[in-house]
């Protein structure tokens, strides 16, 4: 199992914890608003392939979200200060929902630096025919109901499940609380940050990965992400069968294959 790294950044004002695992081509992944507690199944798989270099973004286990200021153009150079740091010029990008959107945002201020792109199920646009719900405002239980096709599953029912032990349940509830307010610094309260004027910059080809029971952000979004790229040198758009806005938990090796295909494509 990967271990966390630290690297700082811009003098100590941001402590970076990160993951690298793997050799071969540079796979930088950037998490969803759940943040990445460890160095998952499907990030070990994608190792065996690619060197995989996957940051805790700040506030959700690196320090420094201070600094941001709630600017959307901070986070993105954090990002690729990040990468510069880590000497990772040319990635093959790849974010999951709030991590999508920093991706795209990525993607977008420095086109030719990213080889590929993968977002799945990004957030960053707001359709008003098509609202999203406030994720802030929900439960744990609705938010299961809304991110899982199966709420029954076994990922699922980890996430309404607190550890045992005492110490270790008060952690996690903290952590939860400072992810949100991160999270919340460019999400809240539609995830409107101006995106739909950048995504044209995108160059890289880019494949837009949804699940099909996406009830956070609905699949209908992949067709306005794919109508806004239009200086991608390609936009595959691909749905996942009995997957909810979790998809990496609920279809891992269907997100896996797409993710390879699309890279040796």
């Amino acid at each position: 199992m990967s271990q966390l790294r630290t690297i700082s950044l811009r003098g100590g004002d941001f402590n970076v914890n990160y993951y690298r695992e793997g050799t071969g081509e540079h796979l930088v992944f950037l998490h969803s608003a759940g943040g990445l507690p460890t160095f998952t199944a499907e990030l070990e798989a994608l190792s065996k392939r690619f060197t995989v270099t996957a940051p805790l973004l700040p506030g959700f286990g690196s320090d420094g979200e201070e600094h941001l200021h709630e600017e959307v153009q901070k986070l993105v150079f954090w990002g690729w200060d990040l990468l510069d740091a880590l000497d990772v010029e040319r990635p093959f990008l790849v974010g999951h929902s709030f991590g999508g959107m920093l991706a795209a945002e990525m993607a977008a201020t420095e086109p030719r630096r990213v080889r590929k792109l993968v977002l799945a199920a990004p957030a960053g646009l707001f359709m008003v025919e098509h609202p999203t719900p406030d994720f802030f405002a929900m439960t744990p239980n609705a938010l299961v109901m809304a991110a899982f096709h199966d709420p029954q599953c076994e990922a699922a029912k980890a996430l309404l499940t607190p550890p045992s032990d005492p110490a270790a349940a008060t952690e996690a509830i903290v952590a939860r609380a400072r992810a949100m307010a991160a999270a919340g610094r460019f999400l809240w309260p539609n995830g409107d940050r101006g995106l739909n004027e950048r995504l044209y910059r995108i160059k890289a080809p880019t494949l837009l990965l949804w699940g099909e029971s996406d009830r956070l952000i609905p699949p209908v979004y992949a067709d306005a992400f794919r109508q806004l790229l239009v200086g991608a040198a390609s936009v595959r758009v691909q749905k996942i069968s009995a997957a909810g806005h979790s998809l990496f938990d609920e279809q891992r090796q269907a997100v896996l294959d797409a993710i390879v295909d699309f890279w040796t494509d």
